[in-house]
């Protein structure tokens, strides 16, 4: 099989849909990252669900937040709820894989904190239940989608839809997103996030004493 013809056809493909989304995708990514930054100068914590690949991919901007991106190695707040499996397989056990990410959320997930749905179709229940849920209790939500958005596009605060049909193409995209996301929380907080005090207004950061 002659597999140059095949490696142009995907490339092409690839750089086609990403400058179609960049034109869709500019406005509603700045709008959602400029929350991101508040939230955690505020205090928050970032949390990231997916299913199958975008599994991967939360757990793939969680460790650029948490590690080193770029030059910048100071630790950002950031979990993914797609990691641990003994959570994800004993709430589908017990209740069902619909809820695989709202019990996370109603456990962990407060006001003041963030909350990053991503999925390509749109429709994934397990993450529109997480989003519902959020959106009752007023915590900020992303929706990093493809295709027309899908159910969760009307429950996110966020909602930023890569589009086109293909999985793959979105899903490169996706990555490409986070990837930004990542550069500009750490360029923004590049020595690391003060952590301020919520008890005294004069006290702008939390003292660790010595030991």
């Amino acid at each position: 099989m002659e597999y140059q013809r095949l490696i142009e056809e995907n490339f092409r493909s690839s750089i086609g849909h990403m400058e179609a989304a960049l034109t869709v995708c500019q406005g509603p990514l700045a709008s959602a990252i400029r929350k991101t930054i508040s939230i955690l100068e505020n205090g928050g914590t970032l949390y990231f669900a997916g299913n199958g690949g975008s599994a991967a991919d939360a757990s793939h901007v969680a460790a650029e937040l948490l590690g080193s991106f770029e030059h910048y190695t100071a630790p950002i707040p950031a979990v993914s709820l797609s990691t641990d499996t003994s959570v994800l397989t004993s709430i589908s056990n017990d209740f069902s894989f619909d809820r695989v990410f709202l019990q996370q959320t109603q456990a962990i997930v407060r006001p003041g904190d963030q909350l990053w749905l991503i999925s390509t179709s749109g429709d994934s229940m397990n993450l529109f239940h997480a989003a519902a849920w959020a959106r009752e209790k007023k915590i900020s939500t992303v929706g990093l989608l493809g295709k027309h958005g899908g159910r969760i596009a009307n429950q996110v605060d966020y909602p930023v839809i890569v589009p086109g049909e293909n999985t793959q193409r979105i899903q490169e995209i996706h990555i490409v997103i986070l990837h930004t996301l990542a550069s500009a929380v750490k360029r923004h907080f590049p020595d690391g996030i003060q952590v301020r005090t919520r008890t005294s207004p004069k006290s702008q950061t939390q003292q660790i004493p010595d030991d």
